[in-house]
């Protein structure tokens, strides 16, 4: 399936003073937000070097068997692309039960280093080696809005597969070991931060002065772990639509797939999802001034538009110009919160809504065009998590699956897993900054999930939340694409406010669709949205105000 479905990306490592160190030299070139670069002298051979080099398992904060380095390579800068030398660095760090996968890593280590670094986060079941190349998975294809890769402005990058098995074996399957599962839960985060900070610390001769963590997805996931969990270990951390909840969403997930696809007539065509799109566009997209496809007013819209409408007469199917009865009780409970039998985690109850009826897209990840569900991104994930995380049996179904029978083991995964801890204290302290982008559209990690950890952490911090957390939401971004595709260098900004320039002033989002390509609006924090002035180019964000509810 698309991998686009649960994207991820970056981690990072911290650093003391300043002091020189033989075979280090600072240049003239100042860093962006920070002090001049560090050069590393006859890169060839220290890099080199360090193939074969062992971590030990002292100095990784959780337990394993030290990390080795299997490979080492310096790479030539490329002035096409502007990438410079740099060493790359393939290793693994070696798990602590022999029987558990190891954690595949690459360290990317530039010649010419800004004494900053950036640790890229995880996709879906992880399990595929996330390099820290390019940019971060959540930005989509490199645009000047976006940024450039962090590699090419002298970040030392780097990523993992998560210590999760791949090859041969099924999606998911990992979760049958319990290290695998704790990993995938959230502790290769830390476990690949050390060994990384590690390497990059012995060959610079000094530790980062600034690590941020990016990651989109499930790798927004682990960014929140990251501050979470190990908040004295960043100094930036971005997180893209995070996926924070393992059993809260898989749950919700299966209760709208069995919805749609285990009651006679619950289903969706294709035709009837386009229905119902353009019916709530047509009513609530002028809601915000401006008339561009995009719903802003996504609680306004709430309550302009009735799925009733569509009701076909009698309420029983009469063709694609109408809803049965049953298709509309079918999107009225994705459209409504999902309330658990018993609290998960952090005392959470309930996730959703959905936005199935304020302009998302019905179909890939819900609802797919041929009726039997198995091709959805619901179906791909729910599966494996109910047979290998909760019944823990591989020859387990989830065909009419009660998680209610589960409680004890869906509790215990959801304390494992979720990232819904409003205690960022020691990240907080640190000076640590946080930056948290979601869209209106997603339908894998709902908006009303994402405000919901948001509001959590306004009640235990007040206003000062905002002296380390900007939670900005994107009208018509779904899950890294969307009717507007979210555009925005983050890492330029949380750049500057970590290193102690201001905080992200009134930022602006650029749409990368190619249809669409270029058009701005302001981005909004949360719980605020762009409305149009009246006047101007709707393409231009300086037309635009940040309106709604509530003040900031």
């Amino acid at each position: 399936m698309n991998k686009r479905i649960l994207v991820s990306v970056v981690a990072l490592l911290t650093v003391p003073g300043l002091g020189l160190v033989r075979g280090i030299s600072p240049t003239a070139t100042a860093s962006p937000f920070g002090g001049a670069p560090t050069t590393a002298t006859d890169a060839r051979t220290k890099c080199a070097s360090l193939a074969g080099q062992h971590v030990a398992a002292s100095e990784i904060g959780l337990p394993t068997r030290g990390a080795d380095v299997g490979s080492a390579t310096l790479t030539a800068a490329d002035p096409k692309t502007g990438r410079p030398e740099f060493c790359l660095v393939r290793g693994k760090v070696n798990s602590h039960d022999s029987t558990a996968p190891d954690i595949d890593f690459e360290l990317n280590l530039p010649t010419s280093w800004n004494r900053k670094s950036v640790q890229f986060g995880g996709a879906g079941f992880n399990g595929d080696l996330v390099t820290g190349l390019d940019v971060p998975p959540q930005y989509g294809n490199p645009s000047a809005a976006r940024g450039r890769p962090p590699l090419d402005l002298g970040y030392a990058t780097f990523g993992s597969d998560g210590g999760v098995a791949v090859g041969t074996n099924p999606p998911g399957s990992f979760a049958l070991n319990k290290e695998a599962l704790a990993n995938y839960a959230g502790e290769s985060v830390k476990r690949t931060r050390d060994a990384a900070i590690d390497i990059a610390s012995g060959y610079y001769g000094r530790q980062p002065e600034k690590q941020y963590y990016v990651g989109g997805s499930k790798g927004g996931h682990e960014a929140l772990v990251a501050a979470q969990r190990y908040g004295g270990d960043y100094d930036g951390i971005i997180a893209y639509y995070p996926a924070d909840q393992n059993q809260a969403l898989v749950l919700s997930w299966y209760h709208m797939w069995r919805q749609a696809y285990s009651r006679p007539g619950g289903y969706l065509n294709a035709a009837k999802q386009q229905l119902v799109h353009d019916a709530v566009v047509r009513t609530c997209d002028g809601l915000d001034g401006a008339a561009d496809g995009i719903v802003s007013d996504v609680r306004g819209c709430d309550h302009a538009f009735s799925v009733e409408s569509l009701r076909c007469p009698g309420g029983t199917d009469s063709g694609d110009h109408c809803l049965s009865q049953r298709q509309i009780e079918t999107l009225k409970s994705a459209a409504s919160p999902y309330r658990f039998a018993f609290p998960l985690a952090n005392g959470v109850t309930r996730i959703g809504p959905y936005p199935v009826l304020r302009g998302a897209d019905l179909g890939g990840a819900w609802l797919d065009s041929a009726g039997d569900g198995t091709a959805t991104g619901y179906h791909y994930f729910t599966d494996p998590v109910i047979r290998y995380f909760i019944e823990q049996d591989a020859a387990g179904s989830s065909d009419n699956f009660d998680y209610r029978r589960y409680s004890a083991r869906v509790k215990a995964l959801s304390r494992l897993y979720d990232a819904t801890d409003p205690d960022i204290d020691r990240f907080a302290r640190h000076g640590g900054k946080l930056i948290i982008v979601q869209g209106t559209e997603d339908m894998l990690v709902p908006q009303a999930a994402t405000d919901a950890y948001y509001d959590r952490l306004t009640e235990r911090y007040g206003p000062s939340v905002r002296d380390f957390v900007r939670y900005y939401v994107q009208p018509g971004y779904g899950h890294a694409s969307g009717r507007f595709d979210l555009a925005w260098d983050s890492l330029a900004a949380l750049d500057k406010w970590a290193g102690g320039g201001a905080s992200p002033v009134r930022p602006v989002a650029t749409d990368a669709n190619p249809a669409t390509a270029g058009r701005t609006r302001p981005l909004c924090e949360y719980p605020l949205w762009p409305r149009y002035k009246g006047h101007g180019d709707m393409d231009q964000a300086k037309n635009f105000s940040c309106a709604g509810r509530g003040r900031i």
